[in-house]
């Protein structure tokens, strides 16, 4: 409305990252978006999203992004330039993101951290459908700020979900500051540390 922001997620996506195996730096990503996991916090307003005034969701269930060259900008900052598709129209575009070194998590699986952030002109894609206001204003605007935050792991090596429904508890700690003790090799990685002290507000 020219006045505030809306702002929506996908929950159903996945992507695979190819990393150089000499410095570990990305080389490759592709991420495919199910475009009718869109959630907006409006039911009626996220199916209006879902039909064929927007994403046709049935007829173009996924957006993907596939790049095609990345290069590094400076350290742990990199620009991807690739092939952005949205209801089967595709559109060269760059994507800056960011990614930590590889980081241990609490159980000993390595994890990566990437942050991205751009925007797009909804009309490129065939998303024209708008509603007048008062005054010619219209409800939806043409550009869209998109951005996010992904865990990335090894593909062979992933933290099993029931790991992360382990409670953390007095006994469990004191368990783990045995078994380091005993394996002084399986030290406790800064990042869990940190986790552990944000979950007892510390």
């Amino acid at each position: 409305m020219g006045v505030s922001d809306l702002t929506g997620r996908f929950n159903e996506f996945h992507g695979e990252m190819l990393l150089s195996d000499k410095n570990g730096t990305p080389e490759s990503v592709v991420v495919q978006i199910l475009s009718s996991s869109i959630d907006t916090g409006n039911k009626m307003r996220d199916n209006h999203l879902r039909g064929n005034d927007f994403f046709q969701s049935e007829k173009h269930p996924h957006i993907t992004f596939k790049s095609s060259d990345i290069k590094m900008i400076k350290a742990n900052t990199f620009k991807a330039t690739g092939e952005l598709t949205i209801k089967g129209i595709k559109k060269m575009t760059t994507i800056e993101f960011t990614s930590t070194e590889s980081l241990k998590d609490t159980w000993g699986y390595e994890n990566r951290f990437v942050k991205f952030k751009s925007t797009l002109n909804r009309k490129d894609f065939n998303i024209v459908w708008n509603k007048t206001l008062d005054g010619q204003q219209f409800l939806v605007g043409e550009t869209i700020t998109y951005w996010g935050t992904f865990q990335v792991q090894p593909s062979n090596s992933k933290t099993p979900n029931s790991k992360h429904m382990i409670p953390d508890t007095e006994y469990i700690r004191e368990r783990d500051k045995e078994r380091i003790k005993a394996s002084p090799k399986e030290e406790e990685s800064a990042l869990s540390q940190k986790l552990r002290k944000l979950i007892n507000g510390k």
